[in-house]
């Protein structure tokens, strides 16, 4: 229980800190829903933030998009469910951060419409990353963002 805890609130936090600098705290009202068919996403974003989509090679398509010091990015890889191994491959090149500087902070199966998942965290001079890849009903799907750690 305490990873499915612990994976919907990474979940929201990837979504709600898609683009909130970590200084800012937004109303309700300062989001927008936000949605792209083509590669399975639905989320709430700041309003104003502009999102990119592209495709990312061998398949992968997504989006990106800034807010301050926070770049996120969610990619997606629908149809054939890929193994672990490859979607953390694919997450290491596209990244560019090695294996040995990602700790793996929680791993599951069925929860929130992902058939197995795992969550990561980097800390790289000055910046923080956190990474989930999943696999659901419809394929593939990484996310990622880079921000500063939070300095009180």
């Amino acid at each position: 229980m305490k990873s499915k805890a612990f994976l919907s609130k990474l979940l929201l936090g990837l979504s709600a800190l898609l683009m909130a600098a970590a200084a800012t705290v937004a109303s309700a009202s300062d989001w927008r829903y936000y949605e792209s068919k083509p590669y399975g996403f639905s989320m709430l974003v700041p309003t104003g933030v502009r999102l990119v989509e592209r495709e990312w090679g061998g398949n992968w398509g997504g989006l990106s998009g800034r807010e301050g010091d926070v770049l996120f990015y969610a990619q997606a890889k629908l149809g054939a469910k890929e193994t672990n191994e490859d979607i953390e491959q694919y997450a290491l090149r596209t990244i560019g951060i090695s294996a040995a500087a990602w700790t793996k902070i929680d791993q599951g199966q069925n929860v929130r419409g992902f058939e197995r998942y795992a969550t990561f965290k980097a800390n790289l001079g000055s910046k923080l990353y956190y990474g989930m890849y999943g696999v659901g009903k419809k394929g593939n799907y990484l996310l990622y963002l880079e921000t500063t750690p939070y300095m009180p």
